[in-house]
């Protein structure tokens, strides 16, 4: 086999690691914990005879969706002894301040909490609102994921008082950022009437109840229209890609200043656009070079991933499935 040949395997290899990584982790989020677990097991396994360290981003990311599965499995000793691992490397490496670490310090706080560590799952928490915050800014998706882990550990601690504070502002930010449907506004009217009824305003927890159950009913993962995050504003970033797309002359130059895009609006939280954007790629992708390509896999592969942060897990998981059955990811 020559260099090229043997290069362009290598590459196909750590796409499928990374493909599997991500059905894992929409398998996690379905419930589909087994199958996510020997997955993950088999990725790590494959990362350590590759001579992946674990201090490998990739292998971090393998790690830290083990430590999610084995989470929802009960296996919190487990899972908390990895996602030390993984937050202790997080901070040597890419520091306090970098979005991977800021996840990690939600995620071992979340094993925390269902253990009954609660100071220190607080604390924690605390920490990794500041950083995200700040870094991310106050209505990411992610800040929110963990304004909402606070809510929880704070009702678990019967500081009913704050937790309600919290939870209220983490539902009414989530309405104004997701779909109407996202899985985790229903989340949030759980959670605020959880902490409703502790607080003895069962009427009003009776209704976020009611519009819970609702949710569930409807959510049919209809196509919705694109909520633009920016009020109608683009910022410079989004303004740039903007242009080069229009520029692009070529169905390849197009794709690629569209993915850029893509993946900009997604790092912003703006999962609808983000979606549709890919899923224009793929079309022209699969257009232009065939269902065979590397870049079609890869598009899909990037589609599956928002799908994902998205809520739309069964989608995701037929995306991530096809990706594989495909051999060119």
């Amino acid at each position: 086999m020559d260099a090229d040949a043997t290069n362009s395997c290598d590459k196909a290899l750590w796409r499928s690691l990374a493909t599997k990584d991500s059905l894992a982790a929409v398998l996690t989020k379905s419930g589909q914990c087994d199958e996510a677990e020997t997955l993950l097991r088999e990725v790590l396994k494959t990362r350590e005879t590759l001579g992946q360290s674990r201090a490998d981003p990739d292998m971090l990311r393998t790690m830290n969706n083990l430590g999610a599965v084995l989470n929802h499995q009960g296996r919190f000793s487990e899972a908390e002894a990895l996602h030390r691992q993984v937050l202790e490397s997080d901070e040597q490496i890419l520091g306090s301040e970098h979005t991977s670490t800021i996840t990690s310090m939600n995620n071992l706080a979340d094993v925390l909490s269902r253990q009954g560590k609660l100071e220190e799952a607080e604390n924690l928490q605390q920490r990794a609102l500041e950083l995200s915050q700040k870094v991310r800014g106050p209505e990411h998706p992610d800040t929110l994921s963990v304004m909402g882990n606070l809510g929880s550990t704070l009702l678990l601690q019967h500081k009913y008082e704050h937790a309600e504070i919290v939870s209220r502002q983490v539902l009414e930010l989530r309405q104004k950022v997701f779909r109407e449907h996202h899985p985790l506004i229903a989340t949030s009217l759980h959670n605020l009437a959880a902490v409703l009824s502790k607080r003895g305003k069962t009427d009003e927890a009776e209704e976020l109840h009611r519009r819970e159950a609702a949710l569930g009913q409807t959510d049919m993962e209809e196509k919705t229209s694109m909520k633009d995050l920016a009020g109608g504003q683009f910022d410079e970033t989004e303004e740039m890609h903007r242009k080069e797309i229009a520029l692009g002359q070529t169905d390849l130059e197009k794709m690629t200043r569209m993915s850029d895009l893509a993946r900009y609006l997604g790092s912003r939280g703006r999962y609808d656009e983000a979606e549709h954007l890919f899923q224009d790629v793929v079309k022209l992708s699969t257009e232009a070079l065939g269902t065979d390509s590397s870049k079609t896999s890869s598009a899909m592969s990037q589609l599956g991933d928002v799908l994902i942060r998205n809520g739309k897990y069964k989608e995701a998981e037929d995306v991530h499935r096809n990706v594989l059955a495909m051999g060119v990811a």
